[in-house]
């Protein structure tokens, strides 16, 4: 393998950094043998030329970690989480005199400076990507710029249920036929584990338990990739100033002391696979709508099989001291333990 790959992914499990998975180093074995064949196939070659490599799996199984290990083994790469190339791509061509050579000239440019490219959690939300991606992929292939991708979604599931999602199927075809695509398949969620050993539910509100939680999502976010995202639910779109792809850091009043709603919490459950909620107070009489909201929330993350990691003011048995609402919160509370790994008194 390139560089010893395989040995430096040993190093890190001598290290204790990860977990030897067998999976994990056939996809790494697999990638390093696509771009080294990749090198050598010339015009009269009967292999298959791919363009890329498009890895697949859910989430916190090591997608982003075995393609950053290959890509940190070879020259001539960088990374971009996907997010933030849209973003850039929609800003230069915004503020291009000539918008119809733009985005040519912005790969062009890219190709001149790198021959390969990590994109980190590719997924497809609005329709303004949907529309434009093909385009920055056949760019990508005329200036010979080889392709790394990590989605949760494979191809096919991309964009599901998007508007005018017939013009972007065109682009699930490309993938297909020019990618190599490779499942990442197992049954360990090392994001799940990490939580597991980790307290997740953070009281009271102190400077020791803020510095805990917010040490807590560095642990699961590389800061450089954190980005503005927004959920749509109808007409109303929900922004989130702190988030990737799946994990996002938010404020209980930014959630539940707006006017929200069981289907906007529903869309924040499928978008978001882990979420951190800053600062629950303690629900009295004056709060019932917010203790309302929370409780939808709540309900809305557990079906999902959501995470969630807290820091409130007080335990979970003493969150809710409004009468009316103490039996429906029974169940949130309930499901609150379940979800938060925790050592606390249930009296």
């Amino acid at each position: 393998m390139t560089k010893n790959i395989e040995q430096r992914y040993k190093d890190f499990v001598t290290n204790n950094f990860i977990s030897y998975d067998v999976k994990q180093i056939e996809v790494l074995k697999s990638i390093d043998e696509e771009w080294r064949q990749r090198k050598k196939i010339n015009f009269f070659s009967k292999l298959k030329k791919y363009h890329g490599i498009y890895v697949y799996g859910s989430v916190g199984i090591g997608k982003t970690f075995i393609l950053n290990l290959f890509l940190q083994n070879i020259s001539g790469g960088i990374k971009y989480h996907f997010n933030h190339l849209m973003i850039n791509i929609h800003a230069y061509i915004n503020n291009a005199n000539d918008k119809g050579t733009a985005l040519d000239k912005y790969i062009r440019d890219i190709s001149k400076r790198y021959g390969i490219i990590f994109l980190d959690e590719l997924h497809i939300f609005n329709i303004v990507d949907a529309l434009l991606i093909k385009k920055i992929f056949l760019l990508f292939q005329k200036y010979k710029i080889f392709i790394l991708v990590s989605s949760n979604f494979h191809p096919g599931e991309l964009y599901k249920d998007g508007l005018q999602r017939y013009d972007f199927i065109p682009f699930i075809k490309l993938i297909e036929e020019n990618f190599r695509v490779l499942h990442l398949d197992q049954m360990q969620d090392y994001r799940r584990q990490m939580l597991n050993r980790s307290k997740t539910y953070f009281t009271p509100i102190n400077h020791a338990t803020r510095l805990e939680f917010n040490k807590l999502f560095e642990r699961f976010v590389d800061a450089s990739q954190i980005h503005i995202r927004k959920i749509q639910t109808k007409s109303r779109a929900i922004r989130f100033e702190k988030c990737t792809s799946n994990i996002a850091y938010c404020t209980f009043r930014e959630l539940c002391e707006t006017n929200l709603a069981h289907e906007d919490y529903s869309n924040i459950a499928r978008a978001f696979s882990l979420i951190f909620v800053d600062s629950i107070p303690q629900f009295t009489d004056s709060e019932s709508d917010q203790c309302r909201r929370f409780i939808s929330l709540i309900d809305m993350l557990y079906d999902q099989q959501s995470s969630v990691v807290i820091l409130a003011q007080f335990p979970i048995n003493q969150l809710c001291q409004i009468n009316k609402l103490s039996k429906e919160f029974e169940r949130t509370a309930s499901r609150l333990y379940e979800m938060t790994i925790i050592n606390q008194n249930k009296k």
